[in-house]
């Protein structure tokens, strides 16, 4: 590969919270329910670029109140750092005792969202909601701030409808109210993920605060990672769903260069993904993290189908590897 083929994304290190947290590369893998567990942190930590990785969302109510799955979902170790917890809700008290509960874990950030378009999660007031509700999610933002010293970052979308793009002024209560960061993701509650990202709404946010934000949305390689940031001028980028199916896409963008993985470091990846899981899972669980992470991955890949199938037929976590050494061996002989 020459130097010519190299994208140069123009990325800059970041610093948060008046300089206490320093972001060298400002790539973030976003939270996503269900995938962004340790297992899959630690992955994309170990394959390289990614500046910032954060915890799937929490329930500020359960991680106050004890709940055994909402301290399990924030907790983070050293290996990740820097890590981020994300927690969502809507009472002021509460989030302002998970912040400084999230701080006292190990998390170098607390992230809040504003964003999440489910309706369990809204019909409480929480997530998109929020983006309704200027006065309360200032109140938010100003309570955590106070309880914690760590940075307080929000993640909003554009708005919760088309007809309520609200996204720049929203980020400006944001700001006054103390958050270190905004991360914007260009679609509306009533869009969720489909369609295109409106990167116009990310570059609006930029221009309406002095704090940085991150762009979220359609990015997938460094040819589109120059391109959002050509477009928005944000500081920084978070990728969710791209790095499900291509969890090198960090070091992919940081380097420039976007070749496809060789086969061989498929199989360590998959290998590596199983013992990273058995590190903090009981099999039945681990079985079916693999498969949902195989569904993702694979797309594309030589004999994808295939694997696939092998993988779900699978009753356990040493089937799975069975298939994953049958695989590997034919393709390599193909």
């Amino acid at each position: 590969m020459t130097d010519r083929e190299r994208t140069d994304v123009g990325l800059k290190p970041l610093s948060l919270g008046q300089g206490s947290l320093r972001i060298e590369t400002p790539l973030v893998l976003a939270p996503l329910a269900g995938h962004t567990d340790r297992a899959f942190r630690g992955l994309v930590r170990e394959l390289g670029g990614v500046g910032l990785v954060v915890t799937e969302m929490v329930s500020s109510e359960g991680l106050t109140r004890g709940s055994e799955f909402s301290l399990e979902l924030a907790e983070v170790s050293r290996a990740e750092r820097p890590v981020g917890v994300q927690i969502f809700g809507c009472d002021p008290e509460r989030m302002g005792e998970a912040a400084s509960m999230v701080e006292d874990m190990g998390a170098d950030l607390v992230d809040v969202n504003m964003g999440c378009p489910v309706p369990k999660v809204t019909r409480t007031g929480s997530g998109a909601a929020l983006m309704k509700d200027e006065v309360r999610a200032g109140a938010l933002i100003e309570k955590m701030v106070k309880r914690s010293k760590i940075p307080v970052t929000v993640k909003i979308r554009s708005g919760w409808d088309s007809g309520s793009i609200n996204a720049p002024e929203f980020a400006r209560v944001l700001e006054a109210a103390g958050a270190s960061a905004i991360t914007v993701h260009p679609r509306c509650r009533s869009e969720h993920h489909r369609g295109e990202a409106a990167w116009s709404v990310i570059r609006d946010v930029k221009q309406a605060v002095s704090i940085p934000v991150v762009g979220n949305g359609d990015v997938r390689c460094p040819e589109s990672a120059r391109s959002m940031i050509e477009v928005t001028g944000a500081d920084g980028i978070m990728i969710g769903r791209g790095a499900l199916q291509n969890p090198w896409v960090f070091r992919q963008i940081a380097t420039g260069y976007a070749a496809q993985p060789p086969i061989e470091d498929y199989r360590h990846l998959f290998e590596r993904f199983v013992a990273l899981l058995r590190e903090h899972r009981p099999e039945r669980l681990v079985l079916n993290r693999v498969k949902a992470f195989i569904g993702w991955v694979t797309k594309g890949l030589v004999s994808g189908a295939k694997l696939r199938e092998g993988v779900y037929a699978a009753k356990s976590v040493d089937e799975v590897l069975s298939v994953f050494d049958e695989y590997f061996t034919k393709v390599g002989t193909d």
